[in-house]
């Protein structure tokens, strides 16, 4: 696998999640509208997604023959980040 490349990828899905939350929050407080469990949920699953993304970056720079095991555990803290966001959303 090209580390150099998976890096630069995950970095970019960094910047766009925190573009995205940073986005939503705007909205939130520029519509005034209060936090709560229904608008809440989708900004902080986007900081979640981009906080993740973050150390596994870090955690690719310090071990680069790890990267599968990383990329693998990377796709399962984002995937149940959002399905408890989703649930968040949806249930209350």
């Amino acid at each position: 696998m090209d580390v150099e490349r998976i890096k630069h990828i995950l970095n970019s899905l960094m910047i766009i999640s925190i573009l995205i939350f940073g986005g939503l929050m705007a909205i939130i407080m520029i519509t005034d509208v209060s936090l709560n469990n229904t608008t809440a949920p989708l900004p902080f699953a986007f900081m979640f997604i981009s906080i993740v993304t973050f150390i596994t970056t870090g955690q690719i720079d310090e071990k680069p023959k790890l990267v599968q095991k990383y990329l693998k555990d990377w796709l399962i803290i984002c995937t149940a980040g959002i399905i408890v966001s989703a649930l968040a959303f949806t249930f209350y």
